[in-house]
């Protein structure tokens, strides 16, 4: 690993952890970016006259992959749990802001600590998921097809059009420096006839992401949207028309946020008929691969493949060292962490089984489809928790955001192992990339989230943090009109009837109507060409060049 892989490795994930930070909080979606960075990588490569074409480049662009991947996964598992601190104790989570060092520390503790469990784990499983079981790993194959793919070129100009494209019509919308902008940020249909409801947002990345994600997501959205006149109005308003009075009218706020109370906990409910057996079938399979991993003690990195040499015996030497002291730094770190948040032992050991246990389940899922449901296990770690530890809120944040980081190191670390392997890359390799990518982000996620959190207002349509607001919500439910939480759950099951998400509709109601619109006018658009992923790398641009416009308006509004 030389220091143009390593360099270019911890510039993307800095970059990486910027882009996914902003996103998984604005909206609720948090999409891979590995294959964008192997398709910049690529250009680069290109660039430097280094052909993607050769075995060694292609190593090369997977270990830089390796090390960039995992800040944008880290940030997006923070960005999707930590605002939860902002909805349950507004009080604490501004006296965090108000100590930027505090701040920054906690997060970055959190990372490393989080991280290196999930490195430890995934480590672990790594033989038993991708040797014995041969899962399919959809995203890696996804990354390594973009590796070898004849149309990098066409990809490549995508992404730069996008990238560019993005980047003018945002500062001719928002201004630049002392220019102001011409386009106006909000777009309004009919006023006199609908006054604000129907609008759209001039934001590119909301019409990217609902290209990205279809109409799976965001047909709900739009049901959400709906339902606030056609369901929540009508019941929050039932006394005018109907005899019984079951509840006093509240304001559109309180009603809604009640009644999404509801909607969660029918999902919460409906999965906990399904996820325990699977949690219970994955303790007997964890039984395998412990042993799998004892019984490889003496070669830790049993390499997928063993063709590619190792470059350098200080690598080498450093991988055995690293491996021998990993599981102590993972629960030290671990232990010490929760010890500083005022955890009881009993209580950690217990969440850490709940971590490992899920953890490994999240991962079996992931090979198989791609997809990390960070959301649905953390709810069935936090319950418990709840239920035998009754931790105040920071606590309950503490957990959530250390589950999600750990679960999402893990996977992304055998996502990575798996392109690796496509490459006839040692896994030893990647694991040190792995290492690296987490110290890099671990050093930079608190500042990244610090700006957004002091500049951008939590809850509102910048920064809307619709999965820690769900989350908060699960929570708060003891709090609210039970009648209008009855109400949520019952549409939530007859949504699940037809099998309509209703973690989805509750965004969709809680929402702007001019983001949903706009998600669900890019739903549309993904119908239109006979080839959706032909576009997919204009859509990476727009996702990053929005996201970086946002962090660099910020970082010159406090230098100018």
């Amino acid at each position: 690993m030389n220091f143009l892989v390593i360099g270019l490795g911890i510039f993307f994930s800095i970059i990486s952890a910027a882009i996914l930070a902003y996103i998984s909080i604005a909206t609720m979606i948090g999409p891979w970016i590995a294959p964008t960075i192997v398709l910049i990588t690529s250009m680069l490569f290109k660039i430097l006259k280094k052909p993607s074409s050769s075995i060694q480049a292609r190593q090369e662009i997977v270990l830089i992959q390796a090390i960039a991947s995992g800040g944008g996964i880290i940030a997006t598992g923070i960005g999707f749990a930590l605002p939860m601190l902002y909805f349950l104790d507004p009080i604490t989570f501004k006296q965090w802001l108000a100590n930027p060092w505090y701040f920054c520390t906690i997060i970055s503790t959190i990372s490393f600590a989080a991280g290196a469990l999930g490195i430890w784990i995934g480590q672990s499983i790594s033989h038993k998921l991708l040797v014995e079981d041969k899962l399919p790993f959809p995203v890696s194959q996804l990354t390594y097809n973009v590796i070898t793919s004849q149309a990098q070129s066409q990809q490549a100009k995508s992404l730069t059009i996008g990238l560019v494209g993005t980047g003018l019509f945002c500062a001719l919308r928002d201004g630049f420096l002392h220019i102001r902008g011409i386009i106006p940020k909000t777009l309004t249909f009919f006023p006199s006839i609908f006054g604000q409801d129907v609008a759209i947002a001039a934001s590119p990345i909301l019409f990217a992401l609902g290209y990205t994600t279809g109409l799976a997501v965001t047909i709900p959205l739009l049901v959400g949207m709906i339902s606030k006149y056609l369901v929540l109005l009508p019941l929050n308003y039932h006394a005018d028309y109907l005899p019984v009075h079951l509840f006093p009218v509240l304001t559109h706020e309180a009603f809604a946020t009640a009644f999404c109370s509801g909607l969660v906990l029918s999902e919460v409910i409906a999965g906990s008929l399904r996820y325990p057996q699977a949690l219970f079938n994955g303790i007997k399979k964890s039984l395998g691969f412990l042993n799998t991993h004892r019984a490889n003690k003496t070669n830790p990195f049993s390499t997928l493949s063993s063709k590619s040499p190792t470059p350098n015996k200080f690598f080498d030497n450093l991988s055995q060292i690293l491996f021998r002291i990993e599981p102590f730094i993972a629960l030290s770190s671990f232990f010490i962490f929760f010890w500083y948040f005022k955890f009881s032992l009993i209580s950690q050991v217990t969440m850490l089984v709940f971590m490992i246990l899920a953890t490994y389940h999240i991962s079996i899922i992931g090979g198989k489809i791609g997809q990390v449901q960070l959301g649905r296990f953390s709810t069935f770690i936090m319950i418990p928790m709840i239920l035998l530890f009754k931790p105040s809120f920071m606590q309950l944040t503490m957990i959530c955001v250390f589950f999600h980081v750990c679960a999402a190191t893990a996977t992304d670390l055998l996502f990575d192992y798996k392109t690796g392997q496509f490459c006839d890359l040692e896994e030893k390799r990647v694991h040190r990339a792995q290492w690296i990518g987490l110290i890099a982000v671990s050093l930079c996620i608190g500042g990244i989230l610090w700006l957004l959190f002091t500049h951008l207002q939590l809850g509102s349509a910048d920064l809307f943090a619709q999965r820690g607001k769900s989350k908060a919500l699960l929570i708060q439910t003891l709090s609210f009109n039970q009648y209008v939480i009855f109400f949520g759950f019952l549409y939530g099951l007859i949504l699940k009837k037809f099998k309509i998400s209703p973690t989805m509709t509750f965004g969709g109601i809680i929402m702007p109507n001019s983001i949903t619109l706009c998600l669900v006018l890019g739903g549309l658009i993904s119908l239109l060409p006979k080839d959706k992923d032909r576009y997919l790398p204009l859509c990476s641009g727009i996702f990053a060049s929005e996201s970086l416009w946002i962090l660099i308006s910020i970082l010159l509004k406090r230098l100018c």
